[in-house]
């Protein structure tokens, strides 16, 4: 079968650019010699990598969550603020190593400025309690005459800092996590946690824990629904084969479906699902990699394959517009990084460029489009919490989607060929003038496993072709595993 596309001029709703958002952690080498470096020739006065701040920069990153993840379970906010030869040093017993509290709220703030992004904080459901929710909230948003209002203040930041986002938990379903709990407990600890802080500040907006597991989130959407703005899922995959890592990508699309399904059953129209972490993680575990002086690392390597599953991601999210509207890939910077560091140099992986491929060459109103296309069953192993094998039927070999933006009278039509050979597309535009000349923007490489590394940092990046003599009917060869958006200017707007 040829592989056509086809693309209708019809608009069929916003994407909301917090599906490009990211993650930090104090895991390994994410926060402390990664983002933060008070040592190194290439930070600023504050401490932060200015090439690493660049290149997010670059992707124009929406939304960062911090400080975790499983540290959040036994983080005490006080603890990272004030004067920094006064925060205590304290045994990191999550992740391993010794936490020196010198990357805390205010410096946290103050990179999600410097990068131009909105902050998302987690709170602690372990070691901390509803009090210290509520005074952290007050610290970061209120200008009251109230103790951590003025403590925020005296602490040389007079202006509220206005967080949004707060996540309430992290994965206390499972026994791993300190505050482990059953989803009824959950459920209402939820309650109470977004009840008060909303209580506190209404302008807030909650994300749930949400488990991939429709019996614990029918429980939460249940008794806490009706408070709450997001709910979260976390998907971790990847396997040796090719064609099992990339068609993972269908088997999340499964889960977010599920969750869309149990949200709608319940008619709580106003919940949005924040895919809360999303990433490629089979290759390294801590038993797998060692410890580097007690400290977890968890370094994934990430090659083209990795990339591909990535840009896969955001056609998902984009087909799931409606309903998916945040998302943070886990992690930003060398644990399970898709920018690496080593000493003074920076590796950005094919991962990284998927993100500058999808968020600077795709629109951001999402029109109707359809791929006809062979498909494959497959039986795989990945790394799924909780699971370790699927099936998957009717699995596309090219998969895409059509967006437009409307500032620019861009249409975007984004095509991944998941084939390892080249692959001829028909595709159909009827309706929508375009002009003659369009650019044809690339992410591929000569193997699945190709990567980028330090010594050859640019092997996989985003590459530029002019395509001439297009029209509304016409015929692309795509590269054997290639993500793919041709923009097209167009003669009017849509």
């Amino acid at each position: 079968m040829q592989t056509s596309v086809k693309v209708w001029p019809r608009k069929l709703g916003k994407i909301n650019e917090m599906i490009y958002g990211h993650f930090t952690e104090h895991l390994g080498r994410c926060i402390y010699d990664g983002i933060y470096n008070e040592k190194s020739p290439k930070s600023d006065s504050r401490g932060f990598r200015k090439d690493i701040m660049e290149a997010i920069k670059r992707i124009k990153c929406p939304i960062l969550r911090w400080p975790g993840g499983n540290f959040v379970s036994a983080y005490h906010w006080e603890d990272g603020i004030g004067p920094l030869e006064k925060r205590p040093q304290l045994p990191n017993y999550i992740w391993g190593g010794v936490e020196s509290n010198r990357f805390g709220t205010d410096e946290f703030i103050q990179y999600c400025r410097e990068i131009d992004t909105e902050p998302y904080l987690a709170v602690s459901l372990g070691t901390a309690t509803l009090d210290e929710a509520i005074s952290w909230l007050e610290y970061c948003n209120l200008d009251t005459p109230t103790k951590y209002s003025r403590m925020r203040k005296e602490n040389g930041h007079p202006e509220p800092y206005g967080v949004k986002y707060w996540g309430i938990g992290n994965e206390v379903y499972g026994p791993w996590q300190v505050g482990h709990c059953s989803a009824a407990e959950y459920a209402e600890k939820l309650r109470q946690y977004t009840q008060f802080m909303k209580g506190v500040d209404r302008s807030i907006k909650v994300i749930a824990v949400g488990a991939d597991d429709p019996n614990w989130d029918l429980t939460v959407l249940k008794h806490a629904g009706h408070l709450i703005d997001y709910i979260s899922i976390h998907e971790y995959h990847g396997s040796d084969d090719y064609l099992g890592t990339v068609a993972s990508v269908y088997y999340c699309e499964q889960r977010l479906r599920l969750l869309e399904a149990l949200i709608k059953h319940l008619r709580l129209d106003h919940v949005k699902i924040s895919f809360d972490e999303w990433n490629v993680w089979y290759k390294i575990s801590a038993e797998k990699e060692g410890m580097d002086k007690g400290i977890v690392l968890l370094e994934e390597p990430y090659a083209l394959k990795d990339g591909l599953f990535a840009a896969g991601i955001f056609v998902v999210m984009h087909r799931m517009a409606d309903t998916v509207q945040m998302a943070n890939l886990a992690q930003m910077v060398n644990a399970l990084g898709m920018i690496k560091t080593k000493g003074d140099e920076m590796v950005l992986t094919p991962i990284y460029h998927a993100f500058d491929l999808f968020v600077n060459h795709t629109g951001r109103t999402r029109l109707n489009m359809a791929v006809d296309c062979d498909t494959y069953d497959i039986n795989t192993r990945t790394f799924v919490e909780g699971r370790n094998s699927f099936k998957l039927s009717g699995v596309p070999y090219v998969d895409g989607s059509a967006t437009y933006d409307e500032e620019k009278q861009v249409l975007s039509v984004a095509l991944i060929n998941y084939y390892q050979r080249e692959e001829e597309v028909r595709l159909d535009l009827s309706g929508i003038e375009v002009k003659k000349r369009a650019v044809l923007n690339v992410l591929t490489g000569s193997a699945p496993d190709e990567m980028n590394d330090f010594d050859n940092p640019d092997r996989i990046r985003v590459q530029k072709k002019v395509l001439d003599n297009c029209s509304t009917e016409m015929f692309l060869k795509l590269d054997p595993m290639s993500a793919n958006v041709i923009e097209f200017s167009l003669e009017s707007g849509l």
